[in-house]
């Protein structure tokens, strides 16, 4: 009885890996890449300069002080992103100016300075989607309405979910599995390396499937929140929602006193800050109604430095620097502490440099995991289908060729929108758009490739194709900036060389598995194998 169920948990669990396996690949890669968002974004902006030296926290409030007192005196509100952790990479202020007259909108202007002299540098980064889109790409895909990819998404990870918790079922040895690999045993090897990727970032994977749920709450349930508010004028059902779960206004600032006062030294309120949350702790400081009686200074923490808090924020008075609001404060509702830890740890946001490639290695397994189990489950059948005898049919050929496309054609793909944006001009536009173009354009041609090509050479040939997209990318960077590696080495541009020496990582993984899958058909040719025969080799040895 035992043996049946757990016959049935593995029908299911290589059924429900196989339905879905393709898209949560997608989002597996997307979202490993998208997690290194703000790397990204810099390396995709070389325009922005690089700085050296950025001295303290408070030098870069004091400069930017003087700054927004010389420009924006009568400003109503001041923002300072302080070039700090991995948010920023330049010294930002912004300040926004009252509308003239009653009807138009208030004015925001931004200056960058440079960290250490105050001077106002003149750049302008080229448009680009960055590795925000990439991170924003795992949950909300593209050329979808955002409702449909958000409910499009849930479903795969709600099957993902229940993949997990059959397979976990299918285990009888689960930790047995952790320490198992038996290399070079053909269909064996690689279902030890499918479990030993699953079973090692367990917790990981569990973690992340069920959190991510969380960030769709409302779309999952959309029912009773109706049931439990009604929708009136100014009060939406979903801000009664989050008013309910969280229950928490926000820091309370008063409006403007009309009575003119000095704005404190800024950089004075850094021992507060550092008592409160430790020393180079500040992202933000935002400064409401300077220069008035009632004005009013937020400082918010970098996102390293809370993962249950995502608003925190200390408010002190502008005028004596006294600090007299800490937001939010104990009276958090426990459903809100809990809500905010699983989606803090889904983000890991909060995670330091050891932590941070942890996750990026739990993201690579987890995207390793699913390749492996699509090879796996197209495998075994085309063995039972050899074994017996009879032709492969249109199913597993379809598959076959889909895994294709999507292994090896993704990250061709990848590579290709970070090429665009090299090769793309600066002025163009709609440029951003169109390196999301560029991937799945090359997507789509890599889905057609295997179509037209016997599928075990077009196997090895798009991994020799991804080998030669990453290898181009730091040689097209050298050419189009002044940012090559050499150059980013000697400078000490440690986020600009760790771009461009990933990818030649990239490109030297995917030339040695083309290499390898070489190796097997020539071993296959080499016994005058059928080509059937030499598809199944090169995927089982």
């Amino acid at each position: 009885m035992k043996d049946g169920f757990r016959q049935s948990m593995a029908w299911l669990h290589t059924w429900l890996g196989l339905i879905v396996g393709w898209i949560l690949y997608f989002v597996y890669l997307t979202g490993t890449v998208g997690y290194l968002d703000k790397e990204v974004d810099y390396w995709m902006q070389p325009e922005v300069p690089f700085s050296a030296e950025v001295g303290t926290p408070a030098e870069q409030l004091q400069l930017a002080q003087q700054h927004l007192q010389q420009v924006a005196p009568t400003a109503s509100a001041w923002n300072i992103q302080l070039l700090a952790g991995r948010e920023a990479h330049t010294l930002a202020v912004s300040w926004t100016q009252p509308p003239a007259s009653e009807g138009q909108r208030p004015i925001t202007q931004t200056d960058t300075l440079h960290p250490q002299t105050g001077a106002v540098l003149n750049f302008q980064p080229r448009a680009t989607g960055g590795g925000q889109l990439l991170y924003k790409m795992h949950y909300n895909l593209a050329y979808m309405p955002l409702t449909w990819a958000n409910i499009f998404i849930m479903a795969c990870t709600v099957v993902m979910f229940a993949a997990m918790i059959t397979g976990i079922i299918v285990h009888k040895k689960i930790f047995k599995d952790f320490f198992t690999f038996r290399p070079r045993k053909g269909q064996r090897s690689w279902l030890d390396g499918h479990n030993l990727l699953s079973v090692g970032s367990l917790p990981f994977h569990l973690m992340v499937t069920y959190s991510g749920l969380l960030f769709f709450v409302y779309q999952f349930m959309p029912a009773i929140p109706h049931v439990m508010y009604d929708a009136s004028p100014g009060r939406t059902v979903a801000g009664q929602l989050y008013q309910g779960v969280y229950g928490v206004p926000g820091a309370q600032l008063p409006a403007a006193a009309g009575a003119a006062a000095t704005v404190t030294e800024l950089a004075a309120l850094l021992p507060q800050v550092d008592a409160a949350w430790g020393v180079n702790s500040v992202a933000t400081v935002e400064v409401r109604n300077p220069g008035d009686a009632n004005a009013r200074v937020v400082v918010r923490p970098l996102p390293s430095e809370t993962l249950a808090f995502p608003d925190y924020s200390l408010v002190f008075t502008g005028v004596n620097g006294e600090l007299v609001e800490n937001f939010p404060g104990p009276y958090l509702y426990p459903a809100a502490k809990a809500d905010q830890v699983m989606k803090g740890l889904h983000k890991g946001l909060f995670a330091g440099p050891f932590l941070r490639i942890l996750y990026l290695f739990m993201g690579v397994a987890g995207t390793a995991m699913i390749g492996t189990g699509l090879l796996l489950w197209s495998n075994k059948r085309k063995s039972k289908l050899l074994a017996a005898g009879q032709p492969e049919h249109f199913g597993i050929a379809l598959v076959d060729r889909l895994n294709v496309a999507t292994l090896a054609g993704l990250p061709i793909a990848l590579a290709m929108y970070f090429i665009a944006n090299r090769l793309l001009p600066a002025a163009m536009p709609t440029r951003a758009a169109w390196e999301v173009h560029a991937m799945y354009m090359t997507w789509a041609l890599t889905l057609l490739y295997p179509c037209v090509r016997p599928l075990a050479k077009a196997r090895i040939e798009l991994l020799w194709l991804a080998a030669l997209s990453y290898l181009l990318l730091p040689i097209v960077n050298a050419f189009t900036t002044e940012r090559g590696l050499f150059t980013s080495v000697a400078q000490g541009d440690w986020i600009m060389a760790g771009f461009d020496l990933t990818a030649l990582a990239c490109s030297a993984l995917c030339g040695y598995l083309a290499l390898w899958m070489q190796s097997s058909a020539k071993k296959a040719m080499k016994h005058s194998a059928p080509l059937s025969v030499m598809n199944s080799v090169i995927v089982t040895r």
